[in-house]
């Protein structure tokens, strides 16, 4: 008994030496304080737990079979081809692979999957130099009849190899269409709107109103944002008078609609809304970055429903021809790749704004920001760029009556997706946007300009002061 409670006691100790140390101290090391704030990926606990029941069958028939344990200073006495040993020669190290695979879903983390190749690439090295040759050297024919029937790894034959390859390539396309669907659809019952669904024809925009009085102001979201963006500069406006966000068609709780989303559909599906919610105009728009065009057309178009319009960085007619146009194949790209990896879930698995999980509000952005009908709809407003150049080379020029602010941002933080800075020329961007808002304020007899100190291009989240004086400022002209 005392010798069965040693061999235990000299088996756990390798496990915990070896494949314990490798397999799960150095993964939670390396990433788990740095993603500690982050929503955990659970799809990840499907390889971990897969990987760990198969590492303790491998110890299990060491301890057992081979009368030994996984230490090389304590190896197995008989020879051991039972249990996960008959599938292949290396399970144990299999098994370690899966587990480093499961951390690294369940992270989100690239430093993880780098770290996993390095790992399998040196047991591979091990296993060919020096495993398998020590064991042919100890058990020669065993070994022989053993290797020539059992697979090194998984695979027993190239073609079975190429097959089992052709399968992965069409599993994982799948699993990730049903983890976005099913992520979407708890999002969706986790977080219910919290502004009121208005009927627009046939589908809903979401809008949320605050505060008493008028004139309305309208927040027009960027195309990252939604109807909860800005929440300190709404809150701060709403206590002088009444102020409305809304989702575009196809994000945050917001339908989707038919055809292609161009500015003029944008700015029709605003003045609907206004109409059918009831909101008393002309109203004050506040538009960030792609919403200001939007906030433009509406203000050409519908210049009648128009009290005064304040940009946040945002687009214009102007900084679509001079910085838009020349990238518009760059910026197609890299959105309607941004579409077809959020369709696939990754954008939720990656987190590339890092908003992380650590409140209920983070956890509703994520959902919001990740969400694969936001991306669809930034792709299909790039594919629809042509026909909205030519809406607004058609409507009447801005109301030159209209007061208009416009506010630059001090910096290009936030400018364009993560990851693809390297795409663009971010200080080129800024300094072509930066020019368009200057000569865009000269289109109103009462247009102001001027650059926000200390400022991203979400510059209500940044900044909210600064927006909250822009408002401020027009709401007093309007009331003098």
């Amino acid at each position: 008994m005392a010798t069965r409670r040693s061999s235990l006691r000299r088996a756990v100790a390798a496990f915990l030496a070896l494949p314990g140390l490798v397999a799960y101290v150095v993964p939670v090391a390396l990433v788990g304080r740095a993603f500690a704030d982050r929503a955990p990926a659970w799809a990840g606990m499907v390889p971990l737990a897969a990987g760990t029941l198969l590492l303790l069958w491998t110890v299990r028939e060491f301890f057992v079979v081979g009368q030994g344990t996984l230490a090389p200073w304590d190896p197995p006495r008989r020879f051991v081809s039972s249990g996960p040993y008959r599938r292949s020669r290396n399970p144990m190290y299999i098994a370690v692979g899966l587990v480093l695979l499961g951390w690294a879903v369940l992270f989100r983390s690239w430093m993880l999957v780098f770290y996993l190749l390095a790992v399998m690439a040196a047991f591979h090295v091990r296993v060919v130099v020096a495993e398998e040759p020590a064991l042919a050297g100890s058990h020669d024919r065993k070994w022989r009849e053993y290797a020539a029937r059992t697979p090194r790894w998984i695979f027993s034959t190239r073609r079975a190899m190429v097959l089992s390859g052709l399968c992965l390539v069409l599993a994982l396309p799948l699993t990730g269409l049903l983890y976005e669907a099913l992520a979407s659809a708890a999002a969706t019952r986790q977080f219910p709107a919290p502004g009121r669904l208005v009927d627009v024809g046939g589908r809903t925009l979401h809008l949320l109103c605050i505060g008493e009085g008028a004139p309305v102001v309208v927040f027009e979201a960027s195309g990252w944002g939604n109807a909860l963006s800005g929440v300190e500069a709404r809150d701060r406006i709403a206590r002088r008078t009444t102020v409305c966000s809304y989702d575009r068609r196809g994000t945050g709780w917001s339908d989707a609609a038919p055809g292609p989303p161009s500015v003029a559909a944008l700015a029709a599906d605003l003045g609907v809304l206004q109409d059918r919610a009831r909101l008393e105009w002309p109203i004050v728009v506040v538009a960030a970055s792609v919403g200001g065009l939007t906030a433009e057309m509406f203000a050409r178009q519908y210049p009648e429903r128009v009290a005064g319009v304040v940009l946040l960085d945002a687009a214009s007619s102007l900084t679509v021809e001079r910085v838009a146009r020349p990238r518009l194949r760059t910026i197609t790209a890299t959105l309607c790749t941004g579409d077809l990896l959020a369709r696939l879930g990754l954008i939720r698995l990656i987190d590339p704004f890092a908003i992380g999980a650590s409140t209920e509000e983070a956890r509703r952005s994520a959902a919001l920001a990740y969400d694969a009908r936001r991306w669809a709809g930034l792709c299909a407003m790039t594919r629809a760029f042509r026909q909205t150049l030519r809406e607004l080379e058609a409507a009447p020029p801005f109301p030159s009556q209209v007061p208009l602010v416009v506010l630059s941002a001090s910096s290009t933080a936030e400018l364009v997706p993560p990851g693809a800075g390297r795409l663009f020329d971010v200080d080129a961007l800024r300094s072509a946007s930066v020019s368009a808002h200057q000569e865009l304020a000269r289109w109103s007899e009462h247009g102001t300009w001027r650059e926000v100190p200390d400022s991203t291009h979400l510059i209500a989240d940044s900044q909210p002061d600064a927006v909250v004086e822009a408002v401020f400022d027009v709401l007093d002209r309007l009331r003098r």
